[in-house]
């Protein structure tokens, strides 16, 4: 369809990309510093609505108003198997039958809910974002808690030992978000900046007497957690949101 060449809209749109999405039960790439918004493959509609990546698509432009990181964490289920005289198997995200049960990497485990907490935490601290256009940064080297993602599921340990929904939204709404005092300017042709860093605890040198590293997982790293064999469900992404000027067709 042919677009009208003088003629723009302009149209409230969010884009969004992902740090990692994963069931946990392979082990994660992550590095402890990632470009998010680049033209690399495997890129899919459940991680990014910017398929191409680096540059908004057609000489369009956004006037980038607010920025969100949304992390989501769930613990796994232990599925357990019915026999005889046993009541019929539950629903459950793994069985006893997970290579982990058989000993192939020391740290290896199933996630508990607090492993889940230590992911949040971990994110929420240990996670920075800089964030701009072009070849310079608007927002350099912030914390996750500074970009809450307004929105989702509320933190709620429900009672439960098995059951944790938290996340960085703030409170449960849309005025939970980072409204920048500045609007970041995204201009044809320009490369999106987003910059995922992540600075682990350190431990003083003292990681060997209190036995913070498992095998080659540093217990104290959100990359070495993010990256574990441990069926815990992970998601971290980052929205850049404002207004979409783009074709009319």
């Amino acid at each position: 369809m042919p677009k009208i060449v003088t003629m723009r809209e302009r149209v409230h749109q969010p884009f969004f990309d992902t740090l990692i999405r994963t069931a946990g039960l392979s082990a994660g790439s992550i590095q402890d510093t990632t470009d998010l918004f680049t033209a690399n493959t495997g890129r899919s509609q459940a991680t990014t609505n910017l398929i191409n990546g680096s540059t908004l698509p057609s000489d369009q432009s956004h006037v980038t108003l607010a920025l969100r990181v949304f992390s989501w964490y769930r613990n796994p289920i232990l599925r357990v198997a019915g026999g005889a005289g046993e009541q019929l198997a539950s629903n459950g995200d793994y069985s006893l039958l997970a290579p982990w049960i058989t000993g192939t990497g020391l740290g290896q485990a199933p996630g508990s809910i607090k492993d889940v907490y230590r992911l949040h935490w971990q994110t929420e601290e240990q996670l920075h974002w800089s964030f701009g256009t072009g070849l310079k940064n608007s927002i350099d080297n912030m914390p996750t808690w500074y970009f809450p993602a307004g929105g989702g599921l509320s933190g709620d340990m429900a009672g439960a030992s098995d059951l944790i929904h938290w996340q960085n939204s703030g409170f449960d709404g849309h005025q939970s978000i980072l409204k920048l005092a500045r609007a970041v300017l995204l201009p044809p042709r320009q490369n999106v900046i987003c910059k995922a860093t992540i600075y682990a605890l350190p431990s003083e040198n003292l990681a060997q007497t209190f036995g913070t590293t498992q095998g080659s997982r540093n217990m104290l790293s959100l990359r070495d957690n993010l990256n574990a064999i441990d069926a815990v469900q992970k998601v971290v992404t980052f929205t850049f949101d404002g207004l979409y000027s783009r074709d009319v067709q």
